[in-house]
């Protein structure tokens, strides 16, 4: 009994020893998995910063390089001779392309993070093809390369009027572009790219088709990962990043849909898209335009349209921009709703059954309640080939049409304000400043310079502007303190402003920066120019509404 006795006494301690070296083994692994994390963190707070400096650091002086050559260029300083002028080009090319690699580079990271959510709304697959053509057809001009948009014939599930879809336009419209822009510099000359789309009721099919060299089977798949090349000579023959189509991938996942390539029977390659969808009956079916009380709001809009696509579209960035907007389907119907309602301006279609719009201009500016409105002409031709008897419209935007450049032509045909208006650019890089303020030399504004939040804040006061350009990170503060003094300013807290940073504001951000109508602009993605043109529009639209409030208030 007391041999067994000693042999469970000492198989209990070899027992005990065992498991406290597997408690001492565990709580090792536990310190070096605690490390671990620490180290992670660490890395991945070292990473934010250097994102962070990367967004400023870089993207505020190139921006600066950017919009000083932009300028040269434009012969701001007079003309420049050939040899000049293609080293201005050189130039411009290789800043462009290192403006990419930034851009393309914190995209890529925002949206493996998530700091890049969507912003899903009702999407028209026929117009982002448009668009995305129209923003790609200098490069395939340039390239003597033709595109073609070929839409499925019409049927249950797939409208003439417009494939509809839930989605980021922009992002999607970034995935369009990407593809057309590879297809381009892998185009022969002469060739056509073809844009084909399909659809059934619970998704769509996007395919763009190229008649170039097409793509080696292997690498089919590993064309998507980063700064992949399908040769090593790529990057510096033909341009581009490398990450174009990973960024890509990533977009049209965040969409749960799928992107794939494969090779042509013939020459080239064909990348395919799939995303989602869910049909819906206003998708299909002619919703009746006329609305028989407007609602109050900031200035109402006529479109006139007979392409409810089309109207979709316009109506959608209109109300962003505050606009309330009433739609119509034909020439006869926008006669009768300028008469019965308060209209501030009339987007007008000139290829329409029965009344066109060359007659439908006619009859505005024949009747006394429809004379005096603003009328900016939608058309598919070229301003320049404008017939001599539209003379009566105050504007003209091309389609497909850039919503940019329809907000300029809104805002210069509605623009009664006498005087130059007053901006204020809040910006510390005075490198920057100066290309800024360069840019705005021809425009009838007279825009300052503050370099600091103190400096902004006594200009403020002293000399209210009517407009602010400010970039959010100040050398005695930053621009989220500034807005918040703004907002207790009765006589500023509605102060348009252009918020113009070197990184990418949050949702949540952007609902601390919001004074009255404001816009979010990301310096190395808009150059000084479009600044200038943004403001040009915001300035002249919310001077008009002023001016229409005081003589409403009159009267």
């Amino acid at each position: 009994m007391i041999g067994f006795l000693l042999f469970a006494l000492l198989r209990s301690r070899r027992s005990v020893r065992d498991i406290s070296g597997q408690l001492t083994q565990a709580r090792e692994q536990q310190h070096q998995h605690n490390q671990q994390l620490t180290e992670r963190s660490q890395l991945d707070t070292l990473k934010d910063e250097f994102i962070s400096t990367v967004s400023h650091e870089l993207r505020t002086p190139l921006t600066s390089i950017r919009g000083a050559l932009g300028l040269l260029s434009s012969g701001v300083i007079g003309d420049v001779d050939a040899k000049a002028q293609n080293l201005l080009r050189i130039a411009v090319t290789n800043t462009d392309r290192l403006i990419r690699l930034i851009n393309d580079i914190l995209d890529i990271e925002r949206m493996e993070s998530g700091r890049a959510p969507l912003q899903v709304r009702r999407c028209s697959m026929r117009e982002l093809c448009k668009q995305a053509i129209e923003t790609m057809k200098p490069m395939a001009d340039s390239n003597t390369v033709h595109i073609d948009l070929i839409v499925a014939p019409s049927g249950p599930n797939n409208p003439v009027e417009g494939l509809f879809f839930d989605g980021d336009s922009d992002r999607i419209l970034q995935v369009l572009t990407n593809l057309l822009s590879n297809a381009i510099k892998f185009s022969p000359p002469a060739s056509t790219i073809r844009i084909h789309t399909e659809a059934t009721s619970d998704s769509i099919l996007l395919k763009v088709s190229d008649e170039g060299r097409g793509i080696p089977s292997d690498k089919l798949d590993s064309i998507f990962d980063r700064f992949q090349q399908v040769e090593p000579s790529d990057a510096r023959q033909k341009g581009g990043t490398g990450l174009g189509l990973s960024i890509c991938r990533s977009i049209v996942q965040q969409h749960s849909g799928s992107i794939w390539a494969q090779r042509n029977l013939g020459p080239g390659t064909t990348f395919y898209v799939m995303l989602p969808r869910v049909t819906r009956a206003s998708d299909v079916a002619l919703q009746p335009a006329a609305i028989a009380e407007v609602p109050s709001g900031n200035g109402t809009i006529l479109i006139c349209d007979d392409d409810p696509g089309i109207r979709t579209i316009v109506s959608e960035h209109l109300q962003r921009q505050g606009y309330t907007v009433i739609e119509a389907n034909s020439g006869q119907q926008t006669l009768t709703l300028a008469a019965e309602n308060q209209v501030e301006a009339i987007l007008l279609d000139l290829y329409m059954p029965g009344l066109s719009g060359w007659e439908t201009l006619q009859h505005l500016r024949n009747s006394p309640a429809t004379a005096n409105i603003p009328v900016v002409v939608l058309s598919v031709l070229s301003p320049t080939l404008r017939p001599q008897f539209t003379g009566d419209a105050q504007g003209w935007v091309q389609k497909p049409f850039n919503e940019k450049l329809l907000f300029s032509e809104l805002g210069r045909v509605l623009h009664h304000g006498d005087g130059p208006a007053n901006v204020l650019l809040i910006e510390d890089d005075f490198d920057l400043a100066n290309v800024v303020l360069a840019s705005f030399q021809n425009a009838a504004i007279h825009i300052e310079h503050a370099a600091t939040r103190q400096h902004a804040i006594r200009h403020c006061i002293d000399f209210p502007p009517d407009l602010l350009i400010l970039d959010l990170t100040l050398p005695d503060g930053d621009g989220f303190s500034l807005v918040d003094w703004l907002r207790q300013q009765p006589a500023l807290r509605s102060l348009p402003l252009v918020v113009y940073s070197g990184r990418e504001v949050s949702d949540s951000e952007m609902a601390k920066l919001r004074l009255g109508p404001t816009e979010f602009l990301t310096k190395a993605r808009i150059q000084p120019q479009e600044v200038e043109e943004l403001v040009v529009s915001m300035v002249q639209r919310f001077r008009s509404r002023a001016s229409d409030l005081t003589a409403a208030g009159r009267t």
